[in-house]
Order: C-alpha cells, then structure tokens, then sequence
C-alpha cells in the first residue's frame, strides 16, 4: 500500500517537478507572440472554445471577459455544446474536427474515457513545450489530476474538475436523529457495510420513504465492487471481473438482494430526481460523491425536514477509500495559428480564480489545486470533509480501447435490467449478462 500524505502535505501540494526532469521531457522553444506582456500590441487572434462545462452559469463569459481586458487584441467566441448527455458532446466534436470546425479549446476529459483517444486521432495537441517556454508551475495543480493530463510521456492539458467520484452516502441527517443515531464522523470510515444494509431496511416506509438509492451508472458500479474489494474492471481495461472476483460477484449480490429480493432500493424510474427526494426527506442515504453533497447543502430550504451530511464507506483490506478518482481536462487543438494564445487562456481558466468560480459559480466540482481547496474551505468549512477520499482514493480504471461511450452504456443499461424488480431476472442470469456485455466493450478495436 503507498503511503498515505498527512492533511497539511496534501494542502500544501506537494508536488515535485525537477527541472532536469522537466528539460528531459522537453525542449523549450520561444512562444510565437509575447503574451506575458500584459497588453502588449499584437496582430488580432480569433479563438473558439466548444465546451459544455459551465453553459449559463455566467462563468464561461466572466473568464473571457477578465482574458480580453488583459489582451484586448484576442477576441474568443464562446460556442456551446448542448448534447442530451455529457458523452453526446464529445461525439459532436469528434464530428466538428471531422469538418475542420472543432474549437482551438476544447476539453476532451480523461474520466469520460476520451483523453487517449483524442490524442490518438491527433486532435489535441502537447502543450510540453508552452509549459517550459512559459516557466509555468506545474505544482500548482495536485498531482493526482495533472497526473491524468499527460499520455506517453507527454502532457496534454490542465485540470478542469476533479473529485473522488461516488464515494460517499449523502445523507439527510434530520432522519438519523429522530432515530437516535449518532451521526457518523463524515470524515471518517466507521460505518459498516452491514450498518448501511440495517438502515436501507430501517429507514425504509414503504409508499413514503427510501433508505437507501444506489444508481446503477459506471460511476457508482465500480464502487461498489471497490467496497468489497474489487473493482468493476482490472487497472489495465481490458477484463471485467464480475465473474472471475468473487469480490465482485458478492458486491452485486448485495445490490440484487437489497434491490430485488427485498425490495428496499428504489426501482428505475421511482426517484425522478434524487436531490430533490433528499431535500423533501423522501430518501435517507443517496450513493454519490462529494458534488452531491454540497448541492444537497446548497438546496436546503427547511433543515427540520432535511440537514446535510456524509457517511465515508468502511476502508477496504488494502486501507484505501472505496471511490474512483475522477478528473477532467483542458485542451488546446492540434494545427492551430495561435497555441500560444490559446495557452495563456487555459491557464486562465485553470488557475485559481478560474477553477474557483468553476466551483462556486459553474456549480462544477473542481478540488484539483491546493489554493481552491483551501478557498473552498474558507467558503463553507463542508469542503474539508471532501479531503480523506483525495488523500486515499482509488484511480480510476479506464477502458483500454477508449470506447468510453459504449462502456458507461452497457453498465448502465444492464445493470438496470439485473436489479429491477419490476421485471426481475435470476441474479446468476443477469449478472452473466452484465458481464459479457460489458466484456464485449472491452474487447472492441480501438475507437
């Protein structure tokens, strides 16, 4: 097991980044245009930013905004993507660069399964030589997520967001203390998997109230078999293990319990919008992560019906969290005029003003630099609870074959089918089926 960092080193980010190592990964070279003097007369640069992160928050306007005040030559043109889900947009930007349309910024994140495959089909570009040339400080970004924006050798991106994914129980505390439980330290690991499998059950009214709702997407899947020790899928993304770990096996067979023998979990398609059965104290415990949680916070209007809190999973055998680090990117478009422009934007928007209105005014969740968490703390002392799961976390695992799409699909789709009670299916069968479709994913060429 490797060795975990104290509270005050992972604020602290201590990230070492040698200056031999550094020039043995690059080769410095002079931007096209000097962008380091702020205002400097320059010949006019027309950038495109495609992204769906942040649309009508106000964020995106505001970091274009306060970018052309400093560079009143350089104009960017916001354009958003507004698929019906998060991996339709990438599909239209595949489809832009196709046409020769796609944005000069884009982001093609890691954790949606994207990143490799971009740079493989040489859309997005290194941005090593920017880096030195700029003598931009990579220990400003926490390892973990700068450390998902390089591939072979080379780094891609700066972090966009960044979280320890579905880790955690976001809990409506009210319902705890009518019943006379303490709550739960919500940095700590002390609840147990058969504490939470009691109150799914005791918090269970039937026609009124759910104890306990698992979502059935990749994201909190793969947790799930992490809190029994496993995993969805073995670190290199090639096999799913759901039939060869018993681990693995034990994981669902809980979920199937609880969900289809005992009828206790929501079915699809019983809870609309989970936050809002949070809120209404229609449901305890919600598996999901750290951005839910503030949300739930954020959303409370009546704490005598609803008081946010967490509940960390019991630490596995190996002493980790059970979670699945998460993170996203951005990224500059290969054959470009003006990389360097577009670099000094990226920075912009991935320092600390950037990524910390990407927080608090996108509503996205971004604890990827050791200044943000300590503002965010600073803002709502909630955020220290978010810490533990970064500071132990599980990486992500990723397919091999970058299908990113067609693996989050056929997770949830079948895992869906295995766990609905409506319409049930034998756990042997529908496990089987939730293997080989999954299976069948990962065994795709390269996308």
């Amino acid at each position: 097991m490797r060795d975990h960092v104290s509270r005050r080193s992972f604020l602290q980010g201590a990230l070492a980044v040698s200056a031999g190592a550094l020039a043995a990964c690059v080769a410095p070279a002079a931007p096209a245009e000097d962008m380091g003097d702020e205002g400097a007369a320059m010949e006019p640069v027309h950038l495109r930013w495609d992204t769906f992160r942040g649309i009508g928050s106000g964020w995106n306007e505001e970091r274009i905004e306060t970018f052309t005040e400093m560079h009143p030559d350089v104009t960017i043109e916001l354009r958003p993507l507004a698929g019906s889900g998060q991996q339709d947009n990438y599909a239209k930007m595949y489809a832009a660069q196709a046409a020769g349309d796609l944005g000069e910024i884009i982001a093609f994140d890691p954790s949606h399964y994207h990143f490799w495959r971009a740079i493989n089909k040489n859309i997005i570009m290194p941005i090593d030589e920017l880096v030195a040339a700029d003598g931009t400080d990579l220990s400003q970004w926490f390892e973990h997520f700068l450390g998902l924006q390089y591939y072979q050798g080379k780094l891609y991106g700066f972090p966009s967001w960044g979280w320890a994914g579905f880790d955690t129980l976001v809990t409506n505390a009210v319902h705890l203390e009518e019943a006379g439980i303490d709550l739960p330290d919500p940095t700590g690991n002390d609840v147990s998997i058969d504490t939470i499998d009691e109150w799914a059950h005791s918090f269970y009214v039937e026609g009124e109230r759910f104890g306990l709702n698992i979502s059935h997407n990749e994201a909190t899947v793969v947790v799930l078999c992490r809190l029994f020790g496993s995993s969805l899928i073995n670190e290199e993304g090639t096999k799913c293990l759901l039939l060869d770990d018993p681990k693995a096996t034990e994981a669902m067979r809980w979920a199937y319990k609880l969900g289809v023998e005992e009828q206790v979990l929501p079915a699809p398609g019983d809870l609309e919008n989970t936050g809002g059965a949070l809120v209404a104290g229609l449901l305890t415990m919600n598996w999901c992560g750290s951005l839910c949680v503030r949300n739930f916070k954020n959303q409370i209007e009546d704490e005598t019906v609803a008081k946010a809190w967490q509940i960390l999973f019991p630490l596995r055998e190996d002493g980790r969290i059970p979670s699945q680090l998460r993170g996203g990117t951005w990224n500059l478009r290969t054959d470009q005029d003006h990389a360097d422009v577009g670099y000094q934007f990226l920075l912009h928007i991935a320092g600390h003003d950037g990524s910390l209105d990407f927080n608090l005014v996108a509503r996205n969740f971004a604890m990827v630099r050791p200044d943000v968490v300590q503002s965010l703390i600073d803002e709502d002392p909630i955020h220290e609870w978010f810490i533990p799961s970064l500071e132990n976390g599980i990486p992500a695992h990723a397919p091999a074959n970058s299908r990113g799409r067609e693996y989050t699909s056929a997770v949830q789709q079948w895992t869906d089918l295995l766990l609905d009670p409506h319409q049930p299916v034998e756990f042997e069968k529908g496990l089987q089926d939730l293997h080989d479709n999954i299976q069948a994913v990962l065994d795709e060429d390269p996308a």
